[in-house]
């Protein structure tokens, strides 16, 4: 086997354990895809001072692992958990600032409005974040021409370098 074609399976082998450390990292130490959600966080309204809290504040395009909980695991919602809920249709990402019965009061760390929340609208609680990934899909999807023109041109260098480094074959009688 050439030393090109040991390269490729390095660098391939060394992208699947990157991939599977992020979404580890990004789902709270799991690798159960289940229950979980991927959301992009677009706005600032978390992103406030350090909170000391299991899930700190987080800057505009982070991305957030959002485990769906059930009625009872609702139950368990506690003040600095981060919860993910429905407002006017869109989920919504804040600070559990305060919990009643049947009702949360939430805030955003960037921000001090509050709003009371019902469990029945608690879609999930934020279990891991990454800003890195998230910058990384926010400039993608806002600049999708140029990424895909980026993967094109790697496409393109990576097949003719391939055709072109295969072995010639030999001829009959060569030394």
């Amino acid at each position: 086997m050439a030393w090109t074609s040991k390269l490729a399976i390095v660098a391939c082998a060394l992208i699947v354990i990157a991939c599977s450390c992020a979404y580890y990292d990004l789902s709270g130490g799991s690798l159960n895809p289940t229950d979980k959600q991927l959301i992009l966080v677009t706005t600032d309204s978390m992103d406030g001072d350090v909170t000391g809290f299991d899930v700190d504040s987080f800057p505009a395009n982070t991305l957030v692992m959002v485990e769906h909980l059930s009625e009872l695991d609702k139950k368990f919602i506690k003040i600095g958990d981060v919860i993910s809920y429905e407002s006017n249709h869109v989920l919504v990402q804040h600070r559990v600032i305060a919990v009643n019965q049947g009702s949360i009061t939430v805030h955003g760390d960037n921000n001090h409005s509050t709003e009371v929340v019902s469990l029945e609208s608690v879609n999930g609680k934020v279990v891991g974040t990454n800003w890195v990934i998230g910058h990384v899909i926010a400039f993608i999807s806002g600049h999708f021409l140029i990424f895909l023109t980026f993967m094109f041109i790697l496409a393109a260098v990576v097949a003719i370098y391939a055709v072109y480094s295969e072995p010639k074959p030999r001829r009959e009688g060569a030394l």
